[in-house]
């Protein structure tokens, strides 16, 4: 199986990994690849195994040296998936309170080839990463990831069977920041990134040209701002750089955020950041972010369009009502054609 988030690095290589599961000895085999963005041919390619690891993780942290991943403390019994009394979804159990692990590997087109090595990270659940980059000064690898906090969950993605997701059982979703030391080969810290508190949030990204740089902003939908599990009606922008690290009590909004919300019976997709044509692929606000969102009460969806060089709390900048509802979507791209047609968003 491939991954469904292959990553575009600003030099220019498309960057995506495929895995196979090996029974006998409980590990994956993991194949990492880098393709041209000239005739999607295949540049470089490296094979490795990770041991202990029963489930293939769902995203990657990319640097220019370097791919993380990290490995949920998640097991599967196979034996009700074979005999058809359950789905694989519900064959899995995790242990909120155990350590993961973080697996550091070469990307295929480094210079700097290292043997792969892993850490011990606190107790958590990672689903999506923003970005990462190597510390100019520290040297140390720096990841943003959507995820959950330690909790007493058994039951993986239980609470989301069924009409509509249970949010009492389900962990709020927040953005943490993790630094890792790879010359100790050690976990410098792993806390809620900074202006991040109390925000509930996924899918987060940021500009294209700041996968693999220290980005001042991360972008996601958003729930809320006081800590609470919910499902998204808005959008946020969070300044992980330069934004508070003051701790909140559950509960307590957080002002600072840079937020929009649609309001009662609006539900947000994962956006998209498009950097405006023509414009400094260096300015993060040099942008546009595009949302599609589900007008539940008239069951239709548009697609949101937010100038970054505004605050997003000042709402789109316009609105493209589609023929009809759609599917609540995730994991897109933006395109455009050679011959400088229409967009393509999906």
């Amino acid at each position: 199986a491939h991954t469904a988030h292959p990553q575009q690095c600003p030099r220019g290589n498309l960057v995506g990994w495929h895995w196979s599961q090996l029974p006998a000895t409980k590990s994956l085999e993991v194949t990492f690849t880098e393709w041209s963005n000239e005739g999607f041919e295949p540049v470089a390619s490296k094979t490795v195994e990770i041991p202990g690891c029963e489930l293939a993780p769902h995203d990657m942290a990319m640097t220019d040296n370097c791919i993380v991943l990290q490995i949920n403390a998640l097991s599967m019994d196979p034996l009700p998936f074979l005999a058809n009394l359950k789905g694989p979804a519900a064959c899995l159990s995790m242990d909120g309170r155990a350590p993961v692990n973080a697996w550091i590997f070469p990307r295929p087109t480094s210079k700097n080839q290292f043997e792969p090595f892993s850490v011990d990270v606190p107790a958590c659940f990672s689903i999506h990463f923003s970005h990462g980059y190597e510390d100019e000064i520290t040297g140390n690898i720096v990841t943003f990831f959507s995820g959950w906090p330690p909790s007493d969950s058994k039951d993986f993605l239980g609470a989301w069977g069924g009409f509509a997701p249970d949010f009492i059982q389900i962990p709020p979703t927040f953005l943490w920041r993790l630094e890792i030391d790879p010359k100790e080969r050690k976990t410098i810290s792993l806390d809620i990134a900074p202006g991040s508190q109390n925000v509930c949030t996924e899918h987060m990204l940021v500009h294209p040209n700041f996968i693999t740089k220290r980005a001042q902003n991360v972008y996601g939908t958003a729930s809320n701002l006081i800590g609470d599990s919910s499902p998204p009606n808005g959008y946020v922008r969070l300044q992980v750089e330069t934004g508070s690290t003051k701790r909140l009590q559950k509960g307590q909004k957080n002002e600072e955020v840079d937020a929009y919300w649609f309001g009662t019976r609006y539900f947000t997709s994962e956006p998209i950041i498009v950097p405006k044509e023509g414009g400094d692929p260096n300015n993060e606000n040099d942008a546009y972010l595009l949302g599609i969102v589900r007008d539940a009460s008239n069951r239709k969806n548009f697609l949101s369009i937010f100038d970054l060089q505004q605050n997003l709390r000042n709402g789109p900048i316009a609105k493209v009502w589609l023929k009809s509802g759609v599917p609540n979507g995730i994991h897109g791209c933006f395109a455009k054609d050679s011959k400088g047609g229409p967009s393509v968003f999906c």
